[in-house]
């Protein structure tokens, strides 16, 4: 592309960042790095009442948690009113737009009225040759666009969706500012955009209906509209709208309508990014991308058209994948954390690279992944019931005795000894059956029959730790003789 090109994220400061549209920063941030361009950041938050300094700094704190960096300052419409004002006078003096100073119960009353009628309700233009000049007194009035019924356009082009066809009667004369003063979202938008030199929007298609309103005050400003690109919207995984009210729902399945709530349910950024990425772009079948594939390969020609589901098995897949590929010594920084968030100082027990070195290849999150890390740090209180009607039978006590036996002359570093000593024992106990031996053990050490390669798990805990565990699993048993 010859142009520059400027993306912009715009979000608004009213509550956590949607799922749907970290979405969008991702395409837009990765548009303007395979496009050499920039990716800028507005915070939309003129709705004075619900935007706050707090939601403000979680937006920011959840793209740079996803690696989405902005190469701008970021732009703050509630300190832009002067601009909107400039350019609203000027509509007003070119006869572009007009005051209007219908009665609000007067227009609900219309508005009843088409809904009875079944027909959409569009504004009737009451005030729309009205004298510019009238003295209003006191009255409060908005301001309204004149729309140039009689130049419409037919149809724009969308980089995603092709043509679209403009239809006049989903058009009216939109109000602009409020009777308070306030510009309202098409018209900040417009404004912000071109004073921005923002080259391509690209959002969701929730926003189709608002680009012929848009084009249209480009045209009344004699601004140049930049490129327009709609994505299909995410949903969820029954194809439905992701929805705030079915958050818990979702949270059940390992996923959420918040960006924040990924962090906390142990995903890593970027399994989060390339999983969104993929969600509505596609190059060819391949499923796992480094970012730098992502900028290098990412283009609008490769945006779907369909609603993109969420699968909550797959973004879980695509994590443990990245858990896999991750640094030890970094998801030890991260894991650390939630095992304290659990009440347990992991400091003081085996070393956490070790630990985590068993648990890479079985962690689906890093919830996952703390959760199965507990019994390093602390001997089992309970055993699962379902381990022990299975594993710990009538000769269960005897089978531990002799294993503890063994652990007090091993050396636990030692994999292929200790494992060849207990096939041993498996041969004069159990008729060579190595699980029948090792399976009471394991429910002995951890609590549970599903643990990492037994062998590692004795080497981590060590011989004293591995004694006491098998001693409390032997009172255990004589309690339920």
């Amino acid at each position: 592309m010859s142009q520059d090109i400027r993306v912009r994220f715009a979000p608004s400061p009213t509550g956590y960042l949607h799922v749907g549209g970290v979405r969008t920063a991702i395409f837009n941030h990765l548009f303007a790095r395979h496009h050499g361009g920039r990716f800028v950041l507005r915070i939309e938050d003129t709705d004075k009442e619900r935007s706050t300094p707090e939601a403000v700094e979680q937006i920011l704190d959840s793209l740079r948690w996803i690696g989405l960096d902005w190469d701008e300052e970021p732009v703050f419409q509630s300190q832009r009113t002067e601009l909107y004002r400039k350019h609203l006078d000027r509509l007003l003096e070119e006869g572009k737009a007009y005051r209007c100073t219908c009665k609000a119960e007067d227009l609900d009353a219309k508005r009843q009225k088409a809904i009875a009628e079944k027909r959409t309700y569009k504004y009737d233009g009451t005030c729309r040759e009205l004298d510019p000049k009238r003295d209003l007194g006191d009255q409060p009035f908005v301001v309204r666009f004149k729309t140039p019924w009689d130049a419409l356009p037919d149809s724009f082009t969308d980089l995603v969706l092709g043509t679209i066809p403009i239809d006049e009667e989903r058009l009216d004369d939109m109000i602009l500012a409020r009777s308070d003063g306030s510009a309202t979202y098409n018209f900040c938008v417009v404004v912000d955009d071109a004073d921005m030199g923002i080259s391509h929007v690209i959002r969701g298609n929730d926003h189709l209906d608002n680009t012929p309103k848009q084009l249209l005050i480009y045209e009344a400003l004699g601004l140049k509209a930049p490129k327009f690109a709609h994505m299909p919207l995410t949903h969820g995984p029954d194809g439905s709208k992701l929805s705030k009210r079915r958050e818990e729902e979702y949270r059940a399945l390992g996923i959420s309508v918040s960006v924040q709530e990924y962090r906390h349910m142990g995903y890593l950024p970027h399994a989060l990014v390339n999983y969104l990425t993929r969600l509505g772009w596609s190059h060819g079948d391949q499923e796992i991308f480094s970012r730098e594939e992502l900028e290098k390969l990412f283009d609008l020609d490769g945006v779907g058209k369909s609603a993109g589901i969420i699968d909550p098995d797959k973004l879980k897949w695509l994590n443990s994948h990245y858990i896999q590929e991750e640094d030890t010594d970094r998801l030890s920084e991260l894991l650390l954390p939630l095992l304290i968030e659990r009440g347990h100082k992991a400091e003081a027990g085996p070393r956490l690279d070790a630990v985590v070195e068993t648990l890479k290849p079985r962690a689906k999150t890093l919830v996952d992944m703390a959760e199965q890390a507990l019994f390093y740090y602390q001997a089992p209180t309970e055993y699962d019931p379902k381990a022990v009607k299975k594993w710990w039978k009538a000769n269960a006590a005897e089978i531990l005795v002799q294993l503890r036996e063994m652990v007090s002359k091993a050396d636990l570093d030692d994999g292929e000894a200790v494992e060849e000593n207990l096939r041993k024992l498996a041969d004069a106990l159990v008729e060579g059956k190595l699980g029948k031996v090792a399976q009471p053990l394991r429910v002995a050490i951890s609590g549970s029959s599903a643990t990492p390669s037994l062998f590692a798990v004795l080497g981590i805990l060590g011989k004293e730790e591995t004694l006491q565990r098998i001693d409390r699993a032997l009172a255990e048993l004589a309690k339920r003789d």
